[in-house]
């Protein structure tokens, strides 16, 4: 998007649930933010990180730096959705 901002949904595929994902890119530094949200709930199983952690791994395979979710630094994520 010529804006720096970019809106997309993502669809489960068993239950239809809608997943709403965000990337903002900020300022002149080359850092884009990138938000990945069930929109019923607060658990998803880890699909959430699962998501930005396939598109980080993309990203760092074309140069980028791009560290994706680590369960280290997000305990309660992890714990909350039985992920690890």
């Amino acid at each position: 998007s010529s804006s720096g901002y970019l809106y997309a949904q993502f669809e489960a595929l068993k239950n239809g649930y809608i997943d709403d994902v965000e990337f903002a890119a900020m300022g002149g530094d080359n850092i884009v933010q990138v938000r990945s949200s069930s929109r019923v709930g607060y658990l998803d199983f880890g699909v959430n990180a699962k998501r930005l952690n396939y598109i980080a791994k993309g990203l760092r395979a074309k140069g980028w730096d791009a560290t994706g979710v680590d369960f280290k630094v997000h305990p309660d994520y992890a714990m909350q959705n039985q992920v690890q």
